[in-house]
């Protein structure tokens, strides 16, 4: 219920680019989200990459605490959106990239992952 299991991991390098390349996105204060509709061979809803790129982050452990702060909140609120999504038979692939230069409290990046989240499901 509340996993993020390998099959909802985006992983293939050329998907990833492809993401980059065709995907849309938008930008919260701190969070960027790019995504694409796609037609997957697993049965997921959604696919997902979480980035916290190393320009902005030079440390490695800053990095890592920032990564699964956004996962955590990002699996706990990503039930709700699948459940949407299979609804309309939809599938995504989505990459959530981190844009601050500090480390955000887990309150502020869980609120950021929510709005994301809504904000996606109102352009879909």
């Amino acid at each position: 219920m509340f996993e993020f299991s390998k099959k909802q991991k985006l992983c293939n390098e050329t998907v990833i680019k492809e993401l980059f390349f065709k995907g849309k996105s938008f930008t919260t204060s701190s969070i960027r989200l790019v995504w694409e509709k796609v037609n997957n061979e697993d049965e997921v809803a959604v696919k997902s990459i979480i980035v916290v790129p190393k320009k902005r982050i030079r440390l490695a452990v800053k990095r890592n605490i920032i990564r699964r702060r956004m996962i955590e909140s990002y699996r706990l609120h990503k039930i709700e959106f699948e459940n949407i999504l299979k609804e309309m038979n939809l599938q995504l692939n989505i990459a959530i990239i981190y844009q601050k230069e500090k480390i955000l409290p887990y309150k502020v990046v869980e609120q950021e992952i929510k709005l994301i989240l809504e904000r996606l499901r109102k352009e879909l």
